[in-house]
């Protein structure tokens, strides 16, 4: 046993002077475990890359199974002095597995990842941010604007300001408002001893303390449905003033005052959106909507998605109505039949046709036959979206004459989604489901072999797997990176305007991220399924 120890060790000493990228594997020794992956100078600046590059070791070996320490805490491992709080550590340490599972260009053997804390302090921070974790963050687009749906915690968000509902003497203990002058440290109560007492209709800025933003909007908080409106309006309007760029809201009114959760969210919603169109040049950017209880965030989601979806259709009808009015032309694809009959249809194949064939035969040129077999293919119809579609094409071949805009690309999808795919086309606000590592944006595949993945088309309770081929402008596009909301600006001139879409190799691109629902059509939807071993 002494040898076997010695003899990794001495591996260890003889590896790490090797060019290894800072991340070795060898034997376990007289560990349970199979293998060891050595992180070599971690620091708080590199955990990110240190968990993927950890992760990647293990797929390169073959592991199904992994365990991370509580890399940069105090107990990460027996004589390291880390220097960061837990909650700093635990999202660095979610955000590398995050970067890494959610690549589209990864293909992962990782079955099972266990984050190890020795301390219980420590522990039970890590357990908090759990129960708070989710890595899906619905968003949409208004008048240029980002309103964007977190379930979390709003005392960790990094903003220009959170917006605390308190009391007349600023001074309340309980629920977020509480949990917010708690977090911003003793700087804050100070301050907002010294403003004393607030009017009802009042609005104060103090400092962020210790918190991540860098300001706190204090307003009292409403127990009248009628009179949270008026209050969100002076929130946007004091935020306006100030020339702050993105702001944090709480659920208003679901804690103490027990309003209506639907009612909360559907005035918070419209109050941004009367500000947002009120504004002239509105100087907030990204407005975040946190919401840190699942059964209120649950109701929160269902209204954000639906508001979502209505000012698609809303925007994709003033399109077509200006476009007709401008006499654009509108042809369709030379397959559609029955276009006088119905605005919207799901065409099912027949497997004879030359249709069916072209389609297949380009879906099985980048994935495997002898492991999937089509068993239907439709053909989606849907007038409006198809209109819409046609107007942004127009706009994108005068913007960039002589190259190809058009890729007919791959996208993955759960059964639960197509109806409202087929109904309402590729709706940016249920992105990150399956990862953001190049923007916050719809994503699409070059080859289908990405889109057949589990991660993507996973298969209902019949075995079976959907995977739509798209018509998607893909246009001028660059590489993208995980906090892009937009696609960035072309040559960095905000005169040249913006890439068409984000690409994860500019060289090779193998997947597309494009940043508006209306520059992708779903052209036809491919069933199939696993082939029996």
């Amino acid at each position: 046993m002494y040898w076997t120890g010695l003899v990794n060790r001495l591996c260890c000493i003889f590896l790490a002077k090797l060019p290894n990228d800072d991340c070795v594997v060898t034997s376990a020794g007289n560990l349970k475990c199979s293998k060891i992956i050595h992180l070599i100078g971690v620091r708080s600046d590199n955990i990110v890359t240190s968990v993927m590059k950890a992760l990647k070791a293990c797929d390169e070996a073959n592991m199904a199974t992994v365990s991370l320490p509580a890399m940069g805490t105090d107990c990460w491992y027996p004589g390291k002095q880390g220097n960061l709080k837990a909650e700093r550590s635990i999202r660095l340490i979610m955000k590398g597995i995050e970067d890494y599972l959610s690549d589209p260009s990864v293909i992962t053997g990782i079955s099972e990842i266990v984050i190890v804390v020795f301390e219980q302090e420590i522990y039970e921070k890590y357990q908090r941010f759990f129960q708070n974790y989710k890595k899906n963050y619905p968003h949409f687009s208004a008048f240029g604007k980002m309103i964007e749906l977190i379930k979390g915690d709003i005392t960790h968000q990094a903003v220009d300001c959170i917006v605390n509902l308190t009391n007349r003497t600023l001074n309340r203990s309980r629920g977020v408002s509480g949990a917010i002058l708690s977090a911003a440290g003793d700087t804050v109560r100070e301050e907002c001893k010294k403003i004393g007492v607030l009017r009802g209709d009042e609005v104060v800025i103090t400092s962020g303390g210790e918190l991540e933003s860098k300001h706190i909007i204090h307003i009292i908080g409403q127990i009248s449905m009628s009179a949270y409106e008026p209050s969100i309006d002076r929130i946007l309007h004091e935020c306006h003033k100030n020339g702050f760029t993105s702001v944090a809201l709480p659920a208003l009114g679901t804690g103490m005052a027990r309003v209506d959760v639907a009612e909360s969210i559907k005035a918070i919603l419209n109050s941004i959106l009367n500000y947002l169109s009120d504004t002239l040049i509105p100087s907030l950017d990204t407005i975040f909507i946190i919401v840190i209880q699942e059964s209120v965030y649950k109701t929160y989601l269902e209204v954000f998605q639906a508001k979502s979806t209505e000012l698609q259709a809303i925007q994709r009808e003033e399109r077509i109505v200006e476009a007709t009015l401008h006499r654009e032309p509108f042809s369709y694809p030379m397959t559609w039949t029955d276009i006088a009959i119905s605005e919207f249809l799901e065409v099912i194949l027949d497997e004879k046709s030359q249709e069916y064939k072209n389609v297949k035969d380009k879906f099985f040129k980048t994935t495997s036959a002898s492991k999937y077999e089509v068993t239907e293919i439709k053909r989606i119809q849907n007038i409006k979206l198809w209109k819409s579609f046609t107007i942004n094409k127009q706009a994108a071949n005068r913007k960039n004459p002589g190259q190809k805009n058009i890729s007919h690309l791959y996208h993955g999808t759960r059964s639960d989604a197509i109806s409202n795919i087929n109904r309402d086309g590729f709706n940016r606000v249920y992105c990150g489901v399956n990862g953001t590592s190049y923007g916050n944006g719809t994503y699409f595949a070059a080859d289908s072999k990405y889109s057949c993945s589990d991660r993507y088309s996973l298969s209902d309770a019949n075995g079976n797997k959907y995977i739509y081929q798209a018509a998607v402008i893909t246009g001028r596009y660059c590489a993208g990176t995980r906090s892009y909301k937009e696609a960035p600006h072309i040559d960095g001139d905000v005169n040249k305007g913006r890439y068409d879409s984000v690409v994860n190799n500019v060289e090779n691109p193998k997947v597309f991220v494009v940043f508006h629902d209306d520059v992708a059509y779903p052209e036809y939807l491919i069933t199939f399924r696993k082939r029996a071993s």
